[in-house]
């Protein structure tokens, strides 16, 4: 039986969760004495490499496997695009080292969580249209992470002022570039592991060229100072277990973001960082030190159930109402095709007139019924697509044609 729209949603959201708790999570423990052992630049050229190593390895198999050409869809606009994607990206990775010298992955954690209010805006601007409840949600949470985050007593955040500014700009490019990316992805006939290996091959690039200038850097601090300083780390210089874990794990994070992007949207990417927090807050309370109040686990425990009411009611709510049908049978085939045939040429009480709303229009009310009720549209009753088909035509009559 074939996934469902929801189900590779899902799917694809619990791979996210799972690969970036441990990347987040193994940034902290590869510190020593609150420094890095190993160069932050020179370790993510070395993620950047392994994921065009992966992505391109995938793209292979698909050559050999269709046949289609290695080149597919390839425009000079789409690998611009990835040009100024993969300088973004680059920035926001090495942003990230230095983020987590200041605060615990819980709270880093807490911080990029309000990304996703942050992605609808820019998605709203880009002319997509999200319904009320994912709009609740997505301000519930945003209001729960500030909760968290907040210092009644001191009347200022938990952690410095420096913390706060770098998380919030880390924040607003991780936000800019999941909306960038998921355009991209979606709006390019081209293999997605095709459009990853651009971006991991600009990535490359960029990586190394920081690393370089990195080394450069140090050389130039020592001269100038007149006395001796710290050489700069080997490209492969202090990289022990946890660091070498740290780059795969870094590598699959992209894999799994590309995922998400392909099956959901940036939304969802970003609130798989709030099951992320729950994960870490925990972990930096037992073993980081973290302070935590009843105040922050009230906190906590919102940012979880909005997250869960997102990912379960707001991505499967139907586009006009909730409804409880019971398992489908299969209808013959003649009836669905006769009903469906009907539902374009009428525009009645139960139907949808082709002429005024758009392909895009009704083959996302498609999704959303196979989102909720959990089956493809070909196995709807007759019974049940006679429903949906009044029901959606009655939320389209309700809203100004394209």
């Amino acid at each position: 039986m074939a996934l469902t729209e929801y189900a590779k949603q899902l799917g694809a959201f619990m791979t996210l969760v799972v690969v970036q708790a441990m990347a987040i999570l193994l940034f902290k423990l590869c510190q020593n004495d609150g420094k890095y052992t190993f160069n932050p630049a020179s370790s993510v050229a070395l993620t950047e490499m392994c994921k065009l190593l992966l992505a391109g390895s995938l793209h292979y198999n698909h050559v050999a496997s269709s046949k289609k050409p290695l080149w597919e869809g390839v425009s000079p606009k789409i690998v611009f695009h990835y040009l100024g994607l993969s300088m973004m990206y680059t920035i926001n990775n090495q942003l990230s080292f230095y983020c987590l010298q200041l605060a615990d992955p819980g709270s880093m954690a807490l911080g990029k969580s309000i990304a996703p209010y942050l992605c609808a805006l820019l998605l709203r601007l880009a002319g997509e249209r999200l319904h009320a409840l994912k709009w609740v949600c997505i301000i519930v949470q945003c209001c729960a992470i500030a909760i968290v985050q907040y210092d009644a007593c001191k009347g200022t955040g938990y952690l410095p002022m420096k913390a706060y500014y770098m998380i919030g700009t880390a924040t607003s490019i991780t936000a800019f570039t999941s909306v960038w990316n998921q355009l991209i992805i979606k709006g390019f006939e081209v293999p997605a592991n095709l459009q990853n290996s651009f971006l991991y091959a600009f990535g490359s690039a960029f990586a190394i060229i920081s690393y370089l200038h990195s080394v450069s850097d140090t050389h130039g601090r020592g001269h100038g100072h007149g006395h001796a300083v710290d050489g700069p780390k080997g490209f492969f210089e202090g990289y022990t277990l946890l660091a070498s874990l740290l780059v795969l794990f870094q590598a699959f994070h992209g894999l799994a973001v590309a995922l998400v992007y392909t099956y959901a949207d940036a939304i969802v990417k970003n609130f798989a960082n709030s099951s992320v927090m729950a994960i870490l807050i925990i972990i930096s309370y037992l073993y980081f030190g973290l302070e935590t109040t009843l105040h922050s686990w009230l906190g906590i425990i919102i940012v979880l159930t909005i997250t869960y009411c997102y990912m379960n009611l707001a991505l499967r709510k139907d586009l006009c109402q909730l409804l409880d049908w019971k398992p489908p049978s299969e209808p013959p085939a003649q009836e669905k095709a006769h009903l469906l045939e009907e539902g374009e040429k009428t525009d009645g009480e139960g139907g949808v007139s082709e002429s005024n709303y758009t392909e895009g229009e009704l083959a996302t009310a498609l999704r959303n019924y196979e989102a909720f009720h959990q089956i493809p549209i070909g196995s709807a009753t007759v019974e049940q697509l006679q429903t949906s088909s009044a029901k959606i035509g009655g939320w389209l009559r309700a809203r100004p044609p394209s």
